[in-house]
């Protein structure tokens, strides 16, 4: 990635002339000419990105297709699925109620469920505490792996989940690990999070991210991802493996494939890529948390040191060693799409990637990618 960055700007030069250079190629130029080439180089349908920097200003950024077979251009008003960044809505709901003393992270999580009889099938469930949920050190196996899942979203691709109809296909399974003895991401541990966040409440947990944060917040193109059809959503592609029964295109006439409404607070949102990239903005900088609770959610947990590659993992974040300092940030994966946001303390730099695909992880990595455009952003 870095030898494309270098020959692109190359080619720059060579085409106008190096002496030419400030005067006619602006970053914005940069920038689109590298995603250019990137979506005609890797045959990816299309990439949205966007960045913000110190001051606040924004930049939007767009190439390639929305809907390839009909030559339809991605442009930045589309919308994507987020997938599991949605975490961090879920966890800054957490946090605000353990600064409000209505949570607390050492707890067990049963104690604030004591007659909800069918949590005692779950594995570990006696030994887990509200931080292991957070951290990923739980053990609980990912529900969303399980074939009943997918079999039951080829069968009935409207149907609403309850919190039991996602947990009960891990009933009785074995742990991943013991409770507070490993690390192992896990959607399920964010549902559970869900069903903390409206016991304690009382209320709807979407109702919550839209009064509490999208609104306040002024996040007006993101969405909960509570039915098929999302307001301005990019067509999908896909390329899972064929025991998902996912379809190579995951919106037709406007509609999702499945009911994305099972996510949840495992992801369970979907948006434009700046309002993305100003969310990375918003959660980073502890707009809406404490110091404190700023601190928990970006420092490695004792289980979660590199625990990709080098990435570590604190509450609802990974921690990234990157070219541009530390930075912090989460990815996304929903069928049919990839998105990726980052924020780069060093520089008060936030910046969100979002692709039309869900194979786009197989062909870039995506925090590299993010390295390249902020390398080129910061050339002045």
């Amino acid at each position: 990635m870095k030898k494309q960055l270098l020959s692109l700007v190359l080619l720059f030069c060579l085409t106008i002339g190096y002496s030419q250079i400030t005067e006619k190629i602006t970053l914005n130029d940069s920038v689109i000419g590298y995603l250019k080439q990137t979506v005609q180089n890797t045959q990816l349908p299309g990439i949205n990105f966007s960045i913000i920097d110190n001051r606040g200003k924004i930049k939007n950024y767009s190439e390639g297709f929305s809907d390839i077979e009909e030559q339809v251009p991605l442009t930045t008003s589309h919308s994507f699925f987020s997938g599991s960044i949605g975490k961090t809505y879920a966890a800054t709901l957490v946090f605000k109620l353990v600064e409000s003393g209505d949570i607390d992270l050492k707890k067990a999580y049963l104690d604030y469920f004591p007659d909800t009889d069918w949590l005692n099938n779950l594995p570990n469930i006696d030994d887990i505490t509200v931080e292991m949920l957070l951290q990923h050190t739980s053990g609980l196996p990912r529900y969303v792996l399980k074939p009943e899942i997918w079999n039951t979203f080829h069968e009935d691709p409207n149907k609403i989940w309850s919190y039991e109809d996602r947990l009960s296909v891990i009933f009785e399974d074995e742990p991943l690990h013991e409770a507070g003895n490993g690390w192992a991401y896990s959607d399920t541990n964010y549902i559970l999070l869900g069903m903390l966040i409206e016991k304690i409440t009382g209320e709807n947990y979407y109702d919550l991210v839209k009064n509490q944060i999208l609104k306040p917040q002024h996040l007006s193109h993101t969405y909960p991802s509570l039915q098929r059809k999302i307001t301005n959503l990019a067509i999908g592609y896909s390329r899972m493996p064929p025991a998902f029964q996912v379809p190579n295109k995951t919106v037709t006439d406007k509609e999702y494939f499945i009911n994305p409404q099972f996510e949840w607070t495992g992801g369970g949102m979907a948006s434009t890529t700046e309002d993305l990239a100003k969310w990375a903005k918003l959660y980073y900088e502890g707009v809406l948390l404490s110091k404190n609770s700023l601190v928990n959610i970006t420092t490695p947990n004792p289980n979660g040191k590199l625990v990709e590659g080098t990435s570590s993992y604190g509450m609802g974040s990974f921690i990234y060693q990157t070219d541009h300092g530390e930075a912090y940030g989460h990815t996304g994966f929903m069928p049919g799409f990839n998105s990726i946001f980052i924020y780069y303390p060093k520089y008060g730099i936030a910046a969100a990637m979002q692709i039309n695909c869900d194979y786009a992880g197989g062909v870039i990595n995506l925090n590299d990618f993010m390295d390249d455009l902020i390398a080129i952003s910061l050339t002045k």
